[in-house]
């Protein structure tokens, strides 16, 4: 499953950890040699079986963490900046992210108290806050725990169409607002983040922008999908599952998905589930329960870009938000 790939002067050392973490079979890393660089793409996640792997696999390798020249992260999420600062304790390199990811990852004061606001208000306004309670107090641990947390180095920005080490940056928000992907223009191998996976899809995961006001996460990750459908890739390395080079099937697959999981809100918001706890029950049943971050995420996207498209319409009252299916679309 880790297989290593050369072309001409440049190899990727897959770090593929199997773990069960969610929907996912495995969380990934790798290394990236160009000529005398190493470079880390995304750092795994901070767990002491992780730790373990990664340096077993750096040894069998042949390499130590004082052969890492820079470290290059598609977002912010935990399982992609574990080894980050156990890096950086043994040697200072440069980290790399896009703009949006600098924040988030330094855990300011400014944006947690922004988070903790947006997901409280939120839940209050989809009718779901007596179900958010374990939401809330990760938020609130995080925040008391945030000194440890944070990246502890300065970010280096990268912006859509930099180039860097011979990669491309192209931004492909909607998994995350924060979410790059790296083009090498000469291999033509592509590092898709969880943009894209070899089975299964990621998700929109409900966000907000700088202003903390809602971002189209759904319409945003369906632009990042399409675009992918015009990159000429070789080989593509994505954040959890295994390398694949059928880009564009399993792009178009992605994309079906999106348009199944729209008509699937709006069938049941058409059905009279005109809330979004009632349309997640009516998909998920108690799954909605145990798993409310993910399951309420893809409610809420998914209402919202369906609002966004002129599919169905909402209407407030004291339970929250209630939607309605548009009289020309039944």
């Amino acid at each position: 499953m880790s297989q290593i790939i050369t072309d001409g002067e440049k190899t990727v050392y897959p770090i593929l950890f199997e773990v069960r973490y969610g929907q996912m079979k495995s969380i990934n890393c790798f290394l990236y040699k160009n000529g005398n660089t190493l470079t880390l793409l995304d750092a795994g996640i901070d767990m002491p079986a992780f730790h373990e792997f990664f340096f077993g696999k750096l040894a069998e390798y042949g390499f130590r963490i004082n052969d890492i020249d820079q470290i290059i992260l598609t977002h912010h999420h935990g399982d992609h900046t574990g080894m980050v600062n156990h890096i950086l304790a043994v040697k200072h390199v440069p980290v790399y992210a896009h703009p949006l990811a600098i924040e988030r990852l330094h855990l300011t004061e400014n944006y947690q108290l922004q988070k903790r606001d947006f997901f409280k208000k939120l839940y209050e306004n989809y009718g779901c806050s007596h179900l958010a309670e374990k939401r809330l107090a990760k938020l609130a641990k995080t925040m008391k725990n945030s000194e440890r947390l944070r990246i502890k180095t300065d970010i280096i920005p990268l912006l859509d169409g930099d180039i860097i080490d011979d990669f491309k940056i192209i931004a492909a928000p909607g998994h995350s607002p924060d979410s790059i992907l790296l083009h090498d223009t000469k291999t033509k191998w592509l590092f898709a983040g969880d943009l894209v996976l070899y089975t299964g899809t990621t998700s929109a995961l409900v966000d907000h922008d700088e202003e903390g006001r809602l971002l189209p996460t759904v319409m945003q990750y369906k632009q990042s999908l399409e675009n992918c459908l015009h990159y000429n890739a070789s080989m593509v390395f994505a954040g959890h599952q295994q390398p694949f080079s059928n880009l564009q099937e399993i792009t178009q697959r992605n994309l079906e998905r999106v348009s199944f999981q729209l008509q699937r809100i709006i069938n049941k918001i058409a059905d009279g589930h005109e809330t979004a706890l009632s349309i997640a029950y009516a998909i998920y049943g108690e799954r909605t329960e145990k798993e409310f971050s993910i399951i309420m995420s893809e409610i809420i996207g998914y209402t919202c870009y369906a609002e966004e498209k002129g599919l169905v319409r909402k209407e407030m009252d004291e339970d929250g938000w209630h939607f309605f299916v548009n009289e020309r679309y039944k």
